[in-house]
């Protein structure tokens, strides 16, 4: 190998590198501080009854956290999750996009009945994307760290109020 084509790839693979871990570089919502947000959201929904499950998400989709509360509903784990996920997709709560989606065609008269237990369909060809209330940006430090969902209040409504309290509790 010549000496100038030596230097060159060290060079390119420098760059690559540098790339590489500036994107990686996603700013997230320290460990310590998501478990106590998740905490606080869960005992505000059980401190009004509800048993439910608490997602938190990081900016690049992946799951920081989730937690399920005793007797919280198996399935209130994948729609807080679509919660979050909407959040961070779309830049707004997720029952402000849910309020932004045109209501969706009634199913055709011969359609097949939805199974009992089914995940609610996706939005604008999305899967993961939910219209329901209770999901929410953390901003933390002045920066955009992720988003957090509760699902198992009776209502999406119910679920906001949680995490709106919990996010009260959130030390900046």
């Amino acid at each position: 190998m010549s000496k100038r084509f030596t230097t060159a790839l060290a060079v390119v693979s420098t760059f690559a590198l540098q790339e590489s871990l500036a994107a990686d570089d996603v700013k997230t919502l320290p460990l310590a501080s998501a478990l106590d947000l998740a905490q606080a959201a869960l005992v505000v929904c059980k401190g009004n009854g509800y048993n439910v499950t608490v997602t938190i998400m990081d900016p690049d989709y992946a799951i920081r956290l989730v937690l399920r509360a005793d007797g919280a509903n198996a399935r209130t784990v994948e729609i807080a999750r679509r919660k979050a996920y909407t959040v961070i997709k779309t830049g707004m709560s997720s029952g402000e996009f849910g309020r932004s989606v045109a209501p969706a065609a009634p199913p055709a008269q011969n359609a097949a009945p939805r199974a009992p237990g089914a995940m609610p369909p996706g939005v604008n060809g999305d899967d993961n994307l939910i219209t329901f209330a209770g999901g929410k940006a953390i901003k933390f430090k002045g920066e955009n760290v992720g988003a957090i969902s509760v699902s198992g209040a009776p209502g999406g409504e119910k679920d906001e109020a949680c995490v709106d309290a919990a996010l009260t509790k959130l030390k900046n």
